[in-house]
């Protein structure tokens, strides 16, 4: 038997990105998690059906919803097992399209495959990555000191996260109880990325920070990678200064921080300063990802939002700022307050770099804000002075310099980048 591996959206269209290029940020696709051991399976990165697959094991975001609903008719709902957030948090309608559908995390694909129709509720377990059936090089980290010389790969020691961020699909996912795997288990990932030429690892843990392990596996990554980041949460590092010392000592290079919607206290961020300040006295580098929310907002009221996480940019000073649009995901509990606005067509949208309320040249003029708040923090004296140097040729600047392009920022002057009209 044959199967296909596949991500809806594609690759290289990828999950966060409104217009894909070949800088665009691109990880290993999460159903090679779950490569039967069974048969013979194919990564078909183009997503187009093969006449010799007998089974199609599609991961589906919610992003490529529509892409995957097209797919699943045209090679028939028999020929479909569908699993990831989508079908996670929404597996009725999954199974209108779908023979199986698999929400949550799955250990064991070949039962699943041998097993009965349904919403099926697989056993949980931690598998290794089939990274053979990629080409790694292909793979993309847009990300301070990355170059595109280097071999980018990723990995997994723990699901879960103990908070509740209403923005978040984690809880739905993965759920607030912290699942970690053993030694054995990470070691043997470590191996396969070495072996496979990887040079920088980004551990993609959802909640890295509260990993109770986490001074245990530190240790198993040192003198393996040229940059090593990961997740970190500011109520954790702000009382821990000692999980940093030990990463440092293991070789990290950074973490990476939400600062989120500006406007809004979320738990995890509690003590985010002293977090930031901690990471400095220990030299550990650290970025930070925001959310805009676009709702009801004027376009005044947008414009001081944006002056307002240029500030915070400044006033916290991270290596790298990574910008989304508020998007209310099916299975977060932003999801009931936003379903009944929310058409099927709208998931197309969900790129975080296409703001889902604002339509027309007040969408457009978000977007370009979106990269000018990113580009004015970049060419500041605090940035270039206090934190970094950004013309260093490295894979943020070249992507921050094809989204100035392409967004017709080359020629506005830094002063100006917030006055957009």
């Amino acid at each position: 038997m044959k199967f296909g591996l596949m991500t809806f959206p594609g690759l290289f269209n990828q999950f966060y990105s409104a217009n894909p290029t070949k800088l665009v940020q691109r990880l290993e696709p999460s159903v090679l998690y779950v490569a039967p051991k069974q048969g013979e399976s194919t990564f078909l990165l183009e997503n187009q059906p093969k006449e010799d697959i007998d089974i199609y094991l599609c991961s589906v975001y919610t992003r490529g919803w529509n892409e995957f609903r097209n797919f699943a008719q045209s090679v028939g709902r028999n020929k479909v097992i569908a699993g990831g957030y989508h079908p996670t948090a929404m597996p009725e309608e999954t199974l209108k399209h779908a023979h199986k559908v698999v929400p949550g995390y799955c250990r064991n694909i070949d039962d699943v495959i041998n097993g009965p129709e349904g919403i099926i509720r697989a056993d949980f377990g931690f598998t290794p990555m089939r990274r053979d059936l990629i080409d790694l090089k292909s793979m993309r980290q847009v990300y301070p000191d990355i170059t595109p010389e280097d071999v980018s790969g990723s990995m997994v020691s723990s699901v879960g996260c103990p908070y509740d961020c209403e923005f978040c699909s984690t809880p739905g996912m993965s759920g607030r109880k912290m699942r970690v795997s053993d030694l054995e288990y990470v070691e043997g990932e470590i191996d396969d990325l070495v072996n496979k030429g990887a040079t920088t690892v980004f551990i993609r843990d959802e909640s890295f920070a509260t990993n109770p392990k986490i001074k245990e596996f530190a240790p198993l990554f040192k003198d393996k990678f040229r940059v090593l980041y990961s997740f970190g949460t500011g109520a954790v590092i702000a009382k821990r200064p000692d999980i940093l010392e030990s990463l440092m000592e293991n070789g990290w290079h950074s973490l990476n921080f939400g600062l989120e919607d500006v406007g809004v206290s979320y738990k995890k961020n509690r003590n985010l300063a002293e977090a930031v300040e901690n990471c400095r006295k220990a030299g550990m580098k650290y970025v930070m990802s925001f959310i805009v929310n676009d709702d009801g907002k004027t376009q005044e009221e947008a414009r001081d939002n944006y002056h307002a996480l240029f500030d915070a940019f400044i006033d916290l000073k991270p290596s790298q700022v990574c910008a989304n649009f508020l998007m209310p995901f099916p299975g977060t509990r932003l999801w009931g307050s936003y379903q009944s606005r929310i058409k099927e067509s709208d998931f197309d949208k969900f790129d975080s770099k296409t703001p889902v309320f604002t339509n027309g040249s007040f969408g457009e003029w978000h977007k370009r804000m979106l990269v000018a708040v990113q580009l004015k923090y970049y060419r500041s004296d605090s940035y270039n002075k206090e934190v970094r140097r950004f013309d260093i040729g490295d894979n943020l600047n070249l992507r921050m310099l094809e989204l100035e392009k392409e967004y017709g920022l080359t020629d506005v002057r830094r002063e100006d980048l917030l006055n957009l009209n």
